[in-house]
């Protein structure tokens, strides 16, 4: 799709949609797609209300793994068929898939025991998958919270797994893509990101509304050679938000440049959080994306 004079192609996570919603993100000029894969099954039980501003409190490695329904991934994995399905449809494929992350699927886990538990567990999700040919596997560094004084054992760990799994990744022609992350996570600022990227040898996928501590700017300044695709969505710059571009912070036209300038040729892929009336379609991100941008 051509925008303020570039040609550019767009994306989104279709995590959350219906199959029946990728062919009007087709007409409208979609051609990249990110299909996310559970970390657990759906379950009927009300999640239990916390206070603003505060987490669950962290489950025992047992308690973890059967929350994360580690080795039910064939279940996890067919919860998502129908997308697949839909989207090579339209003659596409899938662009890049979400590997499961929350708890009980922790590459960086304290324990050395329970990180190797995870990376198998999630080889075997690339096993599963890797019959959508998808180019990008986007992983999440870590679980949050993460305590100082095991961030640096926590850091080497999650190393470990990137390239692990980046090396497991590339034998069907994918790749590991780190994710920057908000808060207390590993990866939260552009000097930890380009060091863990560089130490395990593995692109970036930008998140833009997880900056909190930093700027898009030192963001790009530091690795917009490395990132291979995106996570788009705005902000408040407070915490994560995933609201439609043009309702927070992000400075979309600096950004859409910046990255284009860089070289950068990947999908203009959108990650965003449901609104009142469910996951947005395309009219609405595409509307919302040109106004951010100024190319209405």
């Amino acid at each position: 799709m051509k925008l303020l004079g570039r040609e550019v192609p767009l994306g989104m996570s279709v995590t959350s949609h219906k199959p029946e919603d990728i062919k009007t993100f087709v007409e409208l000029g979609f051609t990249h797609f990110e299909v996310g894969i559970p970390a657990r099954m759906p379950s009927d039980e009300p999640r239990r209300p916390f206070p603003k501003g505060e987490r669950p409190p962290m489950p025992s490695l047992e308690e973890g793994a059967k929350i994360a329904c580690r080795g039910e991934e064939e279940k996890l994995v067919s919860l998502k068929q129908g997308l697949v399905d839909a989207i090579e449809a339209e003659g596409l494929r899938v662009w890049s898939v979400h590997l499961p992350f929350g708890f009980g699927w922790d590459i960086a886990h304290y324990e050395e025991k329970e990180r190797d538990a995870v990376v198998a567990s999630l080889k075997r999700v690339i096993d599963l998958t890797k019959t959508w040919h998808p180019r990008v596997y986007v992983l999440h560094g870590c679980l949050e919270p993460v305590a100082p004084e095991q961030r640096p054992v926590r850091v080497a760990r999650s190393i470990q797994s990137l390239r692990e799994l980046d090396t497991y990744a590339q034998q069907f022609g994918s790749r590991i893509a780190l994710e920057d992350l908000p808060r207390s996570c590993l990866a939260n600022s552009s000097i930890e990101t380009r060091a863990m990227m560089m130490a395990a040898s593995v692109p970036i996928c930008f998140d833009v509304n997880h900056l909190l501590g930093d700027t898009h700017a030192n963001f790009l300044e530091a690795m917009a050679t490395n990132v291979v695709t995106t996570h788009l969505s705005d902000y408040d710059g407070v915490d994560e938000r995933h609201w439609l571009p043009g309702k927070g912070i992000v400075p979309w036209k600096d950004l859409f440049f910046g990255l284009l300038d860089a070289g950068y040729r990947g999908p203009f892929l959108f990650e965003l959080r449901a609104g009142e009336n469910g996951p947005y379609q395309a009219p609405e991100v595409l509307a919302a994306f040109k106004a951010a941008l100024g190319a209405e």
